[in-house]
């Protein structure tokens, strides 16, 4: 099954390594041309704008996303996830607010919560801090790598801890045009360079109660910790799914590489049906957060040997800078997935240490 349209997949081939490589351009308009294929819908209620389907089908379009530009699929995971966690607010401002223009690609949901997944499994702590002052409260702090803070307009949402440690830390979301809030310029990355990453700046910044999604933290990054986490399965599914493809389209001619090319295909199969069973059941990713971690290292190993199995099959023409054929470019996404927050390490670290 395909979500995408012939024209925006041959369009999104055709720009897809100025996306990678560069911001501006066809990285502006990327999220626009995704939501207008209507991705950002599934999961979503009809009676909220949305095509109703489950957790699964939104993955798997991520997926297809990441077979083209994990640029694309890096977007779209962290928008979705915006928009999955405003569904699961105490407070219906942001929802209520900003959908519509979620669903449309109009605005940009930046997921600023890597930190607050972190510090909630103690890696780490957290990055903006609450102050009070005559009975209004002000944000300080920096965070430090938000992926999708499009320049012209993006509402963020990230976790903010009180200076007053007696308070519980409170999940937040912010709007491009608040006071004394900016980004930076994107960070200059390898690959992804398209995907407006950028850290963003609170000097004191004056929060509004409409902003509050939730005042626990913790007990709400846990609940939403699968969607997090799960919907970035699918730049890995991609990626790996595209490698695999490839190296299946050499066998004819490479049949030494046909045993290695079926075990990773079968630990792919093995753990995208672990991971939909896990998200599918009743908070068996909530009860048991280590089995989701494990899944998360494990695909990342996936995707290594799929790229290093389509560099042997490809041979030394996969290698020449003017090749067709965007290994190089997938070689480089593949750097990218042991270090996307919470990393493997710090996955790694986790259950070791727990």
């Amino acid at each position: 099954m395909t979500y995408f349209s012939t024209d925006f997949l041959n369009w999104l081939d055709a720009n897809a390594e100025q996306i990678d490589q560069a911001s501006g351009g066809p990285a502006d308009e990327l999220l626009k041309r995704i939501a207008d294929e209507g991705i950002y819908r599934i999961g979503i209620p009809e009676e909220y704008g949305g095509t109703g389907g489950d957790k699964t089908q939104l993955i798997d379009a991520i997926s297809e996303l990441g077979q083209h530009s994990l640029t694309a699929a890096f977007i779209s995971w962290g928008h979705a996830n915006f928009i999955d966690n405003i569904f699961h607010a105490d407070n219906p401002y942001i929802r209520e607010t900003y959908l519509n223009d979620l669903l449309s690609g109009e605005v940009a949901g930046a997921t600023g919560l890597s930190n607050a997944v972190k510090f909630l499994s103690k890696l780490e702590e957290l990055n903006v801090t609450i102050s009070e002052e005559n009975g209004k409260r002000y944000l300080s702090g920096q965070l430090p790598w938000v992926t999708n803070v499009r320049s012209d307009h993006f509402v963020a949402i990230f976790c903010a801890g009180f200076d007053d440690d007696t308070k519980k830390p409170i999940i937040v979301t912010i709007p491009s045009t608040a006071e004394h809030f900016t980004r930076t310029e994107d960070l200059e990355f390898v690959a992804l360079q398209g995907a407006n990453t950028a850290a963003l700046v609170f000097d004191k910044t004056p929060l509004k109660d409409e902003w509050i999604l939730s005042n626990d933290a913790v007990s709400f990054i846990a609940q939403n910790r699968p969607s997090f986490l799960g919907f970035q399965f699918g730049l890995a599914f991609g990626l790996a799914e595209r490698s695999l493809d490839e190296v299946e389209k050499s066998l004819p001619y490479r049949k030494v590489l046909k045993d290695e090319w079926q075990v990773s295909s079968d630990k792919l199969n093995t753990i995208k049906e672990k991971l939909y069973q896990g998200l599918l059941s009743d908070g068996d990713f909530v009860k048991f957060p280590k089995k989701l971690f494990q899944l998360r290292i494990d695909i990342v190993d996936v995707v290594a040997q799929s790229l290093l199995l389509e560099l042997q099959a490809g041979g030394g023409r996969g290698y020449l800078s003017n090749s067709e054929s965007g290994f190089i470019r997938r070689w480089n996404e593949g750097a990218f997935l042991p270090i996307v927050s919470p990393s493997a390490v710090q996955l790694r670290h986790i259950l070791a240490t727990n």
